[in-house]
Order: C-alpha cells, then sequence, then structure tokens
C-alpha cells in the first residue's frame, strides 16, 4: 500500500522515548507534578489520531472509496438519503461495530449483519401500510444514532488514522452545516468526493464556495470518482481540466485527484488473496492499482497528514515539555543549589511564616473558580441569545428568499434558498467561536486578577528567602498588566478547541455534528421524493411548511448543540482552573520541604547532594537537546516543503 505514516511515526516515537527518559528522571528526583504532566503530555501524543473526513453527495460512490482506501469492505453501500449514517472507522484488533445513541450516551455493540441491514435496508412495499410503518420506525431508530464506531485490525487506519464517514448530502440538508462547522475543522484532512460522469454540480460548487470555513481550504483533497466509465485519456484530461477551472477560484491550488473506488477495491481485494468472479462465475478483470489512481492519491495524502499535520501534532508536545523543563531547571534546580550553597538564617521561622500564604492561595482559587463558575453561567445565557437571535435571523432570510422567487420551480428556490442561508451560518460559526472563546477569556481575566498578583508576589517573597542578606519579604506591590498569568496553558487550549481533535471539544465534535444527521419528513424527505409531485402551487405550500418545518427543527437542535459546547468549555476550563492552582501550590510546598531538608544537612551531606544536582541538570540538558534536535527536523521538513 502507497499510503504510510512511516515518517511522522519514527518522529513521535522518538519524542515519546524522550518523555520517557523525562518521566522516569522526575520519578528519581521526587516530583511528582511534574511527572504526571509529562505523562499527560505522553498520553495526548499516542491517543491524537489523524483523522480523515470524507464528504459528498449521494451517489458518489463514497462508501465504495472508503473501502477502496481500507482495502475490504468495511461499509455497506446504500444510496437512500434517509438512511445516512455518521461513521466512525477506526484501528482494532478484534472486529467491533458499536452503536453511540443520543439519549443516556448509550453504546450497544452490534453484529456485521446487524449493522449492514440497518444502514442498507430493503424499501418499503408502497402501498402496503405495513411495510410502510416499519420503514418509518426503522428510520426512527437511525435517528435516535449518534454514531457508529467500527473497528477492524486495518491496515490504513494501523498507524493512529480514524476515518470519519459523513452522511451523503444535498441542498439544504442540516448535516451540511455540521460537516463544514463541526467536523471538518477538528479534522486533519477532508476529502471531497466528485462523480467524474456529473463534475461539479451547483450544490458542490455551493458547499465549497460558501460553506468550507477559509482555514480549511488547504486541508482538502478533491477526489473525482468513476474514472473507469470515461472514455480514456482524452475524456480524463477534460474533466481534469474542467474541474480545475471550477476550483481554483475557490481552493487556490486544489489538490485534484482522478480516481477509479470500484476498481482499486478490486485490486485491493485480489491483493489479499480474494478470487474475484461474477454473476456467471468468470474471473472479474481487475485494473491495475497504479492505474486506478489510488497511489498518487495515498502518497499525497500521507505526506501531508506525515509532514504538515504531523509537525502540528508535535509541536505542542514539544513546547509544553520544553517549558516544563526549564522550569524544572530554573525554579526547582536553581532553587536548590542557592539552598545548599548560602547560608541562611532563621530559615525555619522565615518558612513557618511563609506556610500560611499557601493556605490564603487556595482560598482565594477556590474563590476565584467559583465567582468563574458564576460569570460563565451569566455569559451562557447572554450568548445563547444572541445565538437564537441570529438563527432566528437566518431561517427569516431563508424564507423571504422563498417567498421572493415563488414563481420559480421548487428545485431552483431550494437552490437559491441554500444560496442564501450557506454564507450566513458560516460566518455564524465563525462569530460563534469568537464570542465564547472571548467571554472565556474576559471572564477569566476578571475573577483571576488578584490571584495571579498574589501568586507572583509570592514567588518573589519565596525567591527572597533563598537571598543571605534578605531579612523581610518583599514589600513591592505586583501588578499583572503586563499580561502574566498562571493560566496561560488554559487560554492556549481554548483557542485551539475548535480545531484540534483531542482538545475538550473534539470528541463533542462527533455527538454534536450528527444531532441533524437524519430529518425525517423536512427537506431531505422532498429530495428523496425527486420533487415528482411539487409542480403547483398547492406543492409549493407543502413545500414551504417543510421548510418552516425544517429550520425550526435545525434551530431547535442547533440551540441544543450551542448548550452542549458550552457546557463542555466550561466544565473543561473549571477543572484546568482548580489543577493549575492545585499543582501550583503543590509545587510550592515542596520546594519548602525541600528547603527544610537541605537546612539541616551537614557539610558532606551538602556536596553529595550538590552532585546529584549537577548530574540532574545534565541530565536534563541531553533530555532537552535531544528534543530539540526533534523539533529542528520537523522545521527542517517544512523549509524543504517550501523551497
Amino acid at each position: 500500500m502507497s499510503f504510510s505514516l512511516e515518517g511522522y511515526q519514527v518522529k513521535r516515537n522518538a519524542l515519546i522515548d524522550k518523555l520517557d527518559s523525562l518521566s522516569l528522571l522526575l520519578e528519581e528526583m521526587d516530583n511528582e507534578v511534574e511527572k504526571k504532566q509529562v505523562e499527560h503530555i505522553k498520553k495526548e501524543l499516542l491517543t491524537n489520531t489523524f483523522q480523515v473526513a470524507v464528504v459528498g453527495e449521494f451517489s458518489r460512490g463514497k462508501s465504495t472509496f472508503i473501502n477502496a482506501l481500507l482495502g475490504e469492505k468495511v461499509l455497506p453501500s446504500s444510496v437512500k438519503p434517509t438512511t445516512a449514517l455518521l461513521n466512525i472507522i477506526e484501528y482494532s484488533e478484534e472486529p467491533t461495530i458499536k452503536l453511540h445513541f443520543h439519549k443516556g450516551n448509550q453504546v450497544k455493540e452490534v453484529t456485521e449483519q446487524v449493522f449492514t441491514k440497518l444502514v442498507a435496508p430493503k424499501d418499503p412495499i408502497e402501498g402496503d401500510t405495513q411495510s410502510e410503518k416499519e420503514y418509518e420506525k426503522h428510520v426512527e431508530l437511525l435517528s435516535s444514532i449518534k454514531y457508529a464506531e467500527i473497528g477492524r485490525p486495518l491496515s490504513f487506519c494501523s498507524n493512529g488514522v480514524t476515518i470519519i464517514d459523513t452522511p451523503g448530502t444535498n441542498d439544504l440538508d442540516p448535516i451540511r452545516e455540521q460537516i463544514t462547522n463541526s467536523i471538518i475543522p477538528r479534522s486533519d484532512s477532508a476529502i471531497l468526493i466528485l462523480s467524474a460522469v456529473k463534475i461539479l454540480s451547483e450544490s458542490e460548487i455551493s458547499f465549497l464556495r460558501d460553506r468550507l470555513l477559509a482555514s480549511d481550504i488547504q486541508k482538502v483533497f478533491i477526489v473525482i470518482n468513476f474514472k473507469d466509465d470515461l472514455g480514456g485519456p482524452e475524456d480524463e484530461q477534460k474533466v481534469l481540466n474542467y474541474a480545475y477551472a471550477h476550483l481554483k477560484d475557490i481552493l487556490a491550488d486544489p489538490k485534484i485527484f482522478l480516481v477509479t473506488a470500484k476498481q482499486a477495491l478490486n485490486a485491493r481485494r485480489k491483493e489479499a488473496g480474494e478470487e474475484l468472479v461474477g454473476r456467471r462465475g468468470r474471473p472479474i478483470k481487475v485494473w491495475d492499482i497504479q492505474d486506478t489512481g489510488f497511489h498518487e492519491l495515498e502518497t499525497q495524502l500521507a505526506d501531508f497528514l506525515a509532514n504538515d499535520r504531523g509537525r502540528i501534532k508535535l509541536q505542542k508536545p514539544i513546547t509544553r515539555t520544553m517549558k516544563l523543563m526549564e522550569q524544572t531547571v530554573t525554579k526547582q534546580l536553581t532553587m536548590q543549589k542557592q539552598s545548599l550553597e548560602n547560608e541562611m538564617d532563621d530559615l525555619q521561622e522565615k518558612i513557618e511564616a511563609f506556610r500560611p500564604k499557601l493556605d490564603q492561595m487556595n482560598k482565594l482559587g477556590m474563590e476565584a473558580q467559583n465567582k468563574l463558575s458564576l460569570e460563565l453561567l451569566k455569559q451562557h445565557e447572554q450568548l445563547k441569545k444572541w445565538y437564537q437571535q441570529e438563527l432566528n435571523g437566518i431561517s427569516a432570510a431563508g424564507l423571504d428568499t422563498f417567498n421572493e422567487n415563488r414563481h420559480l420551480s421548487v428545485e431552483q428556490i431550494s437552490r437559491l434558498v441554500e444560496d442564501t442561508i450557506a454564507p450566513l451560518e458560516k460566518q455564524l460559526h465563525i462569530d460563534k467561536k469568537e464570542k465564547i472563546s472571548n467571554a472565556v477569556k474576559m471572564s477569566m481575566e476578571m475573577v483571576s486578577k488578584q490571584v495571579n498578583e498574589e501568586w507572583f508576589k509570592m514567588e518573589d517573597e519565596f525567591d527572597s528567602m533563598l537571598k543571605p542578606d534578605s531579612h523581610s519579604p518583599s514589600t513591592i506591590h505586583y501588578e499583572t498588566d503586563d499580561g502574566l498569568s498562571i493560566f496561560d496553558d488554559i487560554l492556549d487550549d481554548l483557542d485551539m478547541a475548535w480545531e484540534r481533535s483531542n482538545s475538550f471539544l473534539g470528541k463533542l465534535a462527533i455527538g454534536a455534528g450528527a444531532v441533524a444527521t437524519i430529518v425525517i419528513g423536512g427537506i431531505t424527505a422532498l429530495f428523496k421524493s425527486g420533487w415528482a409531485w411539487l409542480t403547483g402551487e398547492d406543492e409549493k405550500s407543502k413545500f414551504k411548511s417543510n421548510l418552516i418545518k425544517q429550520f425550526d427543527d435545525s434551530k431547535r437542535q442547533r440551540l441544543n448543540s450551542f448548550d452542549k459546547e458550552y457546557k463542555a468549555i466550561k466544565e473543561a476550563v473549571l477543572s484546568q482552573y482548580k489543577e493549575t492552582i492545585d499543582s501550583h501550590v503543590r509545587q510550592m510546598e515542596k520546594q519548602l520541604q525541600t528547603l527544610m531538608k537541605h537546612a539541616e544537612m551537614e557539610e558532606m551531606d551538602v556536596q553529595k547532594e550538590l552532585e546529584i544536582i549537577h548530574r540532574y541538570e545534565w541530565r536534563l540538558e541531553q533530555i532537552r537537546t535531544e528534543i530539540t534536535t526533534i523539533n529542528q527536523s520537523l522545521a527542517t521538513n517544512a523549509d524543504a516543503k517550501v523551497g
């Protein structure tokens, strides 16, 4: 297989090896707080998979394409819009399929046979009431499912790649908004499946132009399927030229690949030793994998993930690890050397006088956390009112478009309504992110001013105990207008909450993004009917009624998703806020204990302790140098790619 993330895995494993070395050293130094931080960084590295979202409209061969990527039939094919389901495909030693439900966050494991019947049921018998009721009940069951989690021992996923199989969409399907605003931003790459025999519908152009966020364009791969249905090289070049001409203004330098998913899947199945025969038992002619277009696609996808996205995945843990090591050296080992090398009078009295400050910091932190909780609750109510007003405005704009164009056909009205609401929903998502982020930051800054000021003042007073000529604590009044804050890591996490799959919003995106997947009786149902009965004025009235219902359902679902999203942020921020204060206090308490221990040492023991500290410094420097080398290799790869 041409898909390989070996280069990324080598760098990631090298970094994990250094984290293990650092963890062992911190354990030897009895630095339990820092050791836990390193273990957390390592856990994030191990669980932070590459997420590849596959999107596309109905009948584009999306399931076959995913099966071809994976090398076997994992997904059953279905052309029914109302039976669309969000599927998460990941590596697992043992094959499993788990259904995650909205209600009560229930999870149910099912067999492959049950799953196939679920997503590809038989059509109801027209006119048969019992058959139609059973089909409707089946669709209602689907609407209760958040997503299906499919685990298989797949080579494609073995290097930490997760496939997000999104439901097929057309104009006015609410899942379009969730895909472009929730799933794609948190994915490392998005693959848009088009059809070579019906290249770039107006709906697909609108999806790219009006719904895809500008920051996500560089991660989109355009895959044109059904290469095997074209007449030959001349037709293939025409399709590629047409696609490039119509996409270059939207995607700047679009990554376009012409493939045949059907033939690629057959090639992979043959490679695996499967005998492929037709209906009459005759062997099926199988294309060479090189001719299917998959080799080039997989090579470039792997390069993008390993280098562009891989660099991002490694950069943050490297930065955090380097910061942690710097603090260990400068704040702890330097302090320990000073306490051993300097004569400190009345140290025990100074420490006893200092300890109440830690109790006061704990008290201040608890008060600030309670204030932050109340402030975030207040901000939630204000933001939700704003969000509801904006959603009402979008619905009104869509209905205005319907009323202004009622003389047109239903298909034309549908297209115009989508063109109206798509950019509005896109902008609303951008505004929502900014408003939530700013509200949380403002709340944190407001309640944390005294905590920050007292902490940095306390640190200075602690440092003054190590100076032999110091007999009294500092009387300087500390301000934090220079931006110093012990909560910077929380703010950094908040900035990336909407873009990182392993952030405190990452997993929520799956659940929230699937809320609007299936809309029974709404616009999706009208598309399924093919609009055949929507011809006269009464039919347009029915369409308008369905449109209103669609907007109302969508508003309710999005407000529900908004509540979930904000709750996730609030809980994560409050938890990290408390942990930040607790860890700082624990570190300071540890330093006080070390001071007391050093003050009681004899001269010979002091020299031995200094030698141990020097060894710790040397080993930390070795780890730092090795991690710096890994970091430089990331920058070198990035520069080489630009060059």
